[in-house]
Formats: structure tokens, sequence, C-alpha cells
């Protein structure tokens, strides 16, 4: 697995955002990761959120060639979230149309493509809406845990990217990664079920998570086989409307209503 760094500067979101879309390595294939220039610092919460949320999705979900397809679930947690802002997010990617969410408001999964409300049954939601709650507390644990470990206070986020892609040639490519406050914090390696870690806290979790084989073996079946099983279901559900969504280029972003 490729991961494709960029040096993007916080303040500066919007120029970064063209460079990178526009940058040669931006259209390979495979996960891109972000690295920001300055330093952690507390910010606001509507910063994080403006901000991190949708630049990450943009730019995990850009992809160069029609031809090639991608699963992709994008989770945002939130420490101290303000008033009206959710502690937790899951927005679920086919290419670039967004296809399910979820947050601690609703606290429900949701379709957010016709064709998956039409193909998946009541009791598929409720299954993984039940799931995803476990996850929203999984990541507060979590959250609130790396926040000891780094001696933080107040507004901080926590991000997991998890899918799969299906290239012209008929191979597959699986991803999983997770990020602090919008850096990198542990990359999973399928191939040699270890986890790449980027500073001493993360070495630590990496210790705790790699004594578990038998879960670092079910991360790599699931990004193998399950992944790739849903990405090719929902691809013949959507057929239609991703491929008008090919032909004229655009790229959905879910909002804070939605």
């Amino acid at each position: 697995m490729t991961l494709h760094i960029f040096p993007c500067s916080y303040w500066e979101k919007a120029l970064c955002v063209t460079q990178l879309l526009n940058h040669p390595r931006g259209s390979q294939k495979g996960p891109v990761s972000f690295r920001f220039k300055e330093p952690r610092k507390r910010r606001t919460i509507g910063e994080l959120m403006v901000f991190l949320l949708p630049l990450i999705v943009v730019v995990m979900v850009k992809h160069s060639d029609s031809r090639t397809h991608s699963l992709r679930y994008f989770r945002l947690g939130v420490s101290d979230p303000g008033r009206g802002v959710p502690e937790f997010i899951s927005v679920g990617y086919v290419d670039s149309q967004p296809i399910t969410t979820y947050d601690s408001v609703t606290r429900q999964k949701e379709p957010r493509a016709p064709w998956m409300a039409e193909n998946l049954a009541p009791d598929h939601w409720e299954r993984y809406t039940q799931l995803l709650r476990g996850w929203q507390q999984t990541f507060k644990v979590e959250l609130k845990r790396l926040q000891r470990y780094y001696n933080h206070s107040g507004s901080h986020t926590y991000q997991r990217m998890i899918g799969c892609e299906l290239l012209e040639d008929g191979s597959t490519t699986g991803f999983l990664q997770y990020a602090y406050d919008g850096q990198d914090f542990l990359i999973f390696n399928k191939d040699s079920l270890s986890w790449l870690a980027v500073d001493n806290v993360a070495h630590t979790v990496k210790r705790a998570w790699e004594a578990n084989q038998h879960e670092l073996q079910y991360q790599k079946n699931w990004l193998e086989k399950e992944c790739i099983a849903w990405l090719k279901r929902f691809l013949e559900y959507g057929n239609d409307t991703l491929q008008r969504t090919e032909q004229n280029g655009a790229m959905y972003l879910p909002t804070p209503d939605r």
C-alpha cells in the first residue's frame, strides 16, 4: 500500500485543497494522507468540523479512472463538542457518492442514495445502526485515552478511514488508517498483519492492538473479501446513477444537515 503524503498548512486550506487535487500524485490510486505543517494546538470545534471532515473526505474519494471503483467509510469523533456539533459522524462512499451517514445526534444509520434505500431491508439498517452506536462509544473512550496520553484538553478529533478498491484489471486493494487531530496516527499493513505507528503514543496503541492476532486477521479478511463483496453489490445496485456521476465528474460531500 502506498500512502501519498502532502504537506498542508491548516490556515492555507483553500489553496491547499486546490493544489492537492491538481497535484499529479493526487490522481494516483490508494489512500492519501496529510501532514499539517503547524504543530498540534487547540482549535475551535467549528474550525475542526468545517475543515477536517470535508478536506479528508474529498481526497479520500478522489480517483483518477472511472473504471476503478472504491468503497470507503470515514468516521470522525470529536471531544468536547460544542452546541449542535455531533461528537461522532460516519459517512460511507461508493466512488464519489455518499451512500450512508450516521451521527451521534440522530443515532441512526441512514441511506444517502435512493438505490441503497431501495435494495437493503430495514433489518440491515437496524443491525448497522447498533454497530455504529458501539463505534460511537468506542471512539469516545479511545479519544479520551489519547488525550490522556498526549496530556491534551479541549476539542480534538479522532478519525478512521477504511475501504477497498476494485481496479480495472480485477485486482483489489484495501486500507485502514487512523488519525488524531488530522495527522496520521496508525496505518494498517494487511500483508504483515501489523500497524505502522507515527509516534510514541501510537506505538503504545500499536503494541496493544498487535497482541490481538484474531482481530488483525479479521481486518485483513474484511478488507480483502467482505469489503470487495459489498462494493460489487453496491455497484450493481447503483449502476446507472454511478455511471452518470462518472460522466459529469460530480463529487458530493455531506453537509451538516445530512
